[in-house]
């Protein structure tokens, strides 16, 4: 029997059981641009932004539970920048795009974002949502803020999306 197909750290591949692990949790792959078309028009766009960011916040949290939960065997906990780049690395495996992060000496913007070949060719719309409260979910948990994407642009020049997180709020629990 075939052993399954690893990808990065936390992708694996199980062709003799049809499964997709991905940080240690069985996963399907979504058409999620045809996804948030067909919510859009089944609930409008209002109604569907709002059901896609609030699960994309939700996704982005228990990301980082499950990452520290994985990563928990190491040796020491693991720290901001690993988990940081372990759901960079995600994003690629899943297709979205390669992400970059930027912190920043700003207390109320503390993080910028570029994501480079983007799976969304656009600076709005509920797939745009999706993403960036996937990344205002997991940067929120692990800052432990409540963040709200602002300036988002989409190049097509060079085909980059980019956006800023700012600090609302108070501190979140996870």
């Amino acid at each position: 029997m075939p052993k399954p197909l690893r990808l990065g750290r936390f992708f694996d591949f199980d062709d003799a059981n049809g499964e997709i692990l991905i940080f240690g949790k069985r996963r399907v792959t979504v058409d999620i641009d045809g996804l948030c078309a067909h919510l859009e028009g089944l609930v409008g766009q209002r109604a569907a932004r709002t059901i896609a960011n609030n699960h994309g916040r939700q996704s982005g949290k228990e990301r980082v539970t499950e990452l520290r939960e994985t990563l928990k065997g190491n040796p020491s906990p693991p720290t901001f920048g690993e988990i940081v780049e372990a759901l960079t690395e995600g994003e690629v495996l899943a297709g979205y795009g390669v992400v970059k992060l930027r912190m920043r000496e700003d207390e109320a913007v503390p993080v910028e974002l570029e994501m480079r070949n983007p799976i969304v060719k656009a600076s709005r719309g509920t797939i745009v949502t999706f993403i960036l409260s996937y990344w205002t979910g997991s940067l929120g948990a692990l800052l432990n803020k409540t963040l709200d994407v602002t300036n988002v642009t989409y190049d097509a020049s060079t085909d980059t999306l980019k956006c800023q997180f700012s600090v609302i709020g108070t501190p979140i629990t996870n």
